[in-house]
């Protein structure tokens, strides 16, 4: 006796056709059109007899009904399948035309980002410097290698990693300071410029005559937040001996503020680097706020301490994500109000901790 295939779907929510056409007979769903509004869940249940037999049994008073559930259940698989095959696109768009869809590229600027510096200055803490191999010294971080450590600790942020995201905000609250900072270096030292401009001496920005070149292509924003640090310490050392040597500022004075914003450049970069070193360590690469919850297992727990001495208690309003960083690959949803609560309840410091364990 002929036989006929019977779905037997996983999930019962899957059965169900879940659009328009669920509510008004006769709604296309995709492109497909339906005859009726047929809940496949509710005649699973009542043709489950039949479902479940290996040899329906044509004489049964159901079996009409359970070949037409067949059909539709057929005709709802053949759906879906084009709807996928079509990229979840309107009926009207060709097949052809949806597929371009999965071939398409990420977005790339081909290499055409490039960076121009005119000082040994920026150009220097760009590169970083490095001791001979055999001789006692440190190592100074450049630009380069930052950008590299905040695109590790970017991508550390996806995992709701809470450290990684105080390391990003920390290291953009710094950046955004220091650039006030020189911004307002330059603006003195232009205006001294320009007020010589304004009695008949016309001077010019000092630059290099082969300035270098640096091409960038960066794959997070971190990094180009870093060459814009650059350009403006390397406009900074322009205007700063543009001023000297016109006479209007003393040789010191620019030595001192050239010196000051590039020690400051450098301590964000060596925290940076630091931070990434220890977070990307495989014991705390996968740290999340999940492991700060009172029900963590022993393993996290333990994890969170070292993560508390080495680098400190972390601030409530990052681990709540009252304060997130300008950039992040996170792609969870917010937490919601009792996962909040949980958080909000978390002790941040030994302190705590024992005073908490003290109250109960």
């Amino acid at each position: 006796m002929a036989t006929l295939s019977r779905p037997k779907p996983d999930s019962a929510n899957a059965n169900r056709v879940a659009d328009p056409a669920d509510a008004d007979p006769g709604v296309s769903r995709n492109g497909v059109a339906s005859d009726d509004a047929v809940d496949l869940d509710a005649e699973r249940v009542l043709l489950s007899e039949l479902i479940e037999s290996d040899d329906p049994d044509p004489a049964h008073p159901l079996y009409s009904r359970y070949q037409r559930y067949v059909e539709r259940w057929e005709a709802l698989e053949r759906e879906r399948g084009l709807h996928l095959l079509r990229q979840e696109a309107d009926a009207s768009v060709a097949l052809s035309e949806a597929s371009k869809l999965s071939r398409m590229g990420q977005l790339s600027s081909e290499g055409g980002d490039r960076m121009r510096l005119h000082t040994r200055d920026a150009m220097r803490l760009f590169l970083g410097r490095v001791p001979k191999r055999g001789e006692k010294g440190y190592a100074m971080a450049g630009g380069k290698r930052v950008a590299a450590a905040l695109r590790a600790l970017w991508s550390l942020s996806a995992n709701d990693h809470p450290y990684a995201d105080w390391a990003l905000v920390e290291v953009d609250e710094r950046i955004s300071a220091l650039r006030q900072t020189i911004e307002s270096e330059q603006r003195q030292a232009l205006a001294a410029l320009d007020a010589m401009r304004q009695k008949g001496l016309d001077y010019t920005i000092l630059q290099s005559r082969e300035p270098a070149e640096v091409a960038l292509g960066f794959a997070s924003p971190y990094g180009y937040m870093i060459a814009g640090l650059l350009v403006e310490v390397d406009f900074l050392v322009r205007v700063t001996k543009s001023a000297v040597l016109r006479d209007l500022v003393g040789s010191e004075n620019g030595r001192e503020r050239v010196q000051r914003v590039k020690h400051k450049c450098l301590s964000v970069f060596h925290f940076a680097v630091r931070w990434q070193n220890v977070l990307s360590r495989p014991e705390f690469a996968k740290f999340s706020r999940s492991d700060l919850l009172p029900n963590a297992a022993d393993q996290s727990v333990r994890r969170a301490d070292a993560l508390r001495a080495l680098l400190g208690p972390l601030p409530r309003e990052i681990l709540s994500l009252e304060k997130q960083p300008r950039h992040s690959k996170r792609r969870l949803p917010q937490p919601s109000e009792a996962e909040l609560k949980l958080l909000l309840g978390v002790p941040l410091s030994e302190a705590e901790g024992a005073l908490v364990a003290l109250v109960q």
